[in-house]
């Protein structure tokens, strides 16, 4: 079996399996400063998933809030408005998964 090496932030090393046709699933860490957010909230298509790796953040989604701690982990809707937000005094590690659109039947 052969694998494709690709970059992605956050990420040492990122395998994916060349029979795979295109990126069924997007996958990148990323890390935020202890009061700030990873960007404004936003929406898109597909499906996402949180993983919070250490910190603590909250989800804000359709005008709600969800706090996240590390080892806990979030799937929701894209389609609705959401961002994260570093609610801790220390940076927040989350890896982000994002099954987009077009895989989505």
């Amino acid at each position: 079996m052969q694998f494709l090496d690709l970059e992605k932030k956050g990420i040492s090393r990122y395998l994916l399996d060349a029979d795979v046709e295109g990126e069924p699933l997007r996958v990148h860490i990323s890390e935020v400063e202890a009061g700030q957010r990873s960007h404004p909230p936003h929406k898109h298509g597909g499906f996402e998933a949180f993983y919070m790796i250490e910190g603590e953040g909250t989800l804000e989604i359709d005008g709600e809030s969800h706090p996240l701690r590390a080892n806990e982990a979030v799937v929701f809707d894209p389609h609705k408005l959401h961002g994260l937000v570093n609610t801790s005094q220390a940076p927040m590690r989350y890896m982000v998964i994002i099954r987009p659109e077009e895989t989505v039947a």
